[in-house]
């Protein structure tokens, strides 16, 4: 049984969401001439596998019928309530290579959870023959698996609408401590800075050569990049600095060049980060709520905020709770028309549609840029 949370529909159910959406649409755009703020919601396999009680995750990864079942079960429900579908009904089988694969990581699958990445050693000795081999790899002839060409050219042929490919992937800091073990990352920076710094920098070559393949191969020549990176919370000033900047300014200057986006996404604390994120010209953020939005909005004046209610608040708040921090949040950032709002960070499992479009309502309300409203 989805989600639904009676008190919350209640509470919206003269709400509108067609008009909603639509309105919505003009919102996203840049420029003063919209009339509120714009709202997305990015619900995942956590969250869905929480609003459907899902019966085997390790089944939803293997099995595709299952897979689109579900995600069809979902979208009936969001359809109805939020106007809206998440969740693509005819998923792929198959994908290209990932950066970390590269570098021996692989997925794990267990009952119960998403897939985890696996670090790969704890011996530098070894993991500095991980690196050769990374460093003698042709990525063209490696990144795209059989299985995926075939499906590609199946779906090609059928007329379907294929994706742009190299958009976007992890942080430096992310995939680090994927490839490694966390505290073997911040360990070796101190012990084996030279073989860490050779990390770096093959992991900035390779992230850029493996994702121009990836827009070539899908004819995507649109510029832009997004960054998953929440890790990076884990590294001070210095080490951030020295460790995932350098990447991060290869793969940008690479992928986004100025004027285009440059969105970063951490669910975690990283505002002692700020400053740096600025200095790369992040100019799309969706920080942990622990990040202040009035800090965003100092340290990164031009920036977009995507955000910033906190995911918990939202799931399990009291609605004058939820009601508050819209408020706050409208107050702090929203004047310069460059709040988009959503959770800061992900949606967590366990929302329901009530609560989702109560948010709606509130932003429907609140969020518009005649007046800033108080409650």
């Amino acid at each position: 049984m989805a989600l639904m949370e009676r008190e919350f529909l209640d509470l919206s159910e003269d709400l509108d969401v067609e008009a909603f959406w639509e309105e919505n649409a003009a919102c996203e755009r840049s420029g003063a001439g919209k009339p509120r703020c714009a709202m997305s919601f990015s619900p995942d396999d956590h969250w869905l596998f929480g609003f459907l009680e899902a019966g085997s995750t390790l089944r939803y990864y293997s099995d595709k019928p299952y897979r689109d079942a579900l995600h069809r079960e979902a979208n009936l429900v969001t359809r109805e309530y939020l106007g809206k579908a998440f969740f693509d009904e005819d998923s792929w089988e198959s994908s290209p290579k990932r950066i970390e694969n590269l570098f021996g990581s692989e997925f794990a699958y267990t009952e119960g959870g998403t897939p985890w990445l696996s670090p790969v050693t704890d011996d530098a000795a070894e993991f500095a023959r991980i690196l050769d081999r990374a460093e003698g790899l042709d990525l063209r002839s490696w990144c795209l698996p059989e299985a995926f060409l075939r499906e590609w050219e199946e779906r090609r042929a059928s007329g379907k609408e294929l994706p742009r490919l190299g958009t976007g992937s992890r942080g430096p800091a992310t995939i680090m401590t994927s490839v490694l073990r966390p505290e073997t990352v911040i360990y070796w920076m101190f012990d084996h800075p030279e073989l860490m710094r050779r990390f770096r920098d093959l992991l900035a070559s390779k992230m850029v050569e493996l994702n121009e393949v990836l827009r070539d191969f899908s004819g995507n020549s649109e510029p832009g990049w997004w960054i998953t990176d929440d890790n990076c919370a884990l590294m001070n000033v210095e080490l951030y600095r020295e460790y995932c900047a350098p990447v991060l300014r290869e793969v940008l200057g690479a992928m986004a060049p100025a004027g285009s986006r440059r969105y970063q996404h951490s669910d975690s604390s990283m505002g002692h980060l700020l400053e740096e994120q600025a200095a790369l010209g992040i100019n799309s953020v969706n920080y942990g709520p622990e990040v202040d939005p009035g800090l965003i909005r100092e340290k990164l004046p031009e920036a977009e905020i995507n955000g910033h209610m906190p995911p918990f608040l939202l799931r399990d708040g009291s609605p004058e709770q939820i009601r508050r921090r819209t408020i706050s949040d409208f107050e702090k950032a929203g004047a310069s028309r460059r709040l988009v709002v959503t959770t800061a960070g992900s949606l967590p499992s366990g929302t329901g549609v009530g609560r989702m479009r109560y948010q709606m309502k509130l932003v429907d309300e609140i969020c518009r840029y005649a007046e800033v409203r108080h409650g």
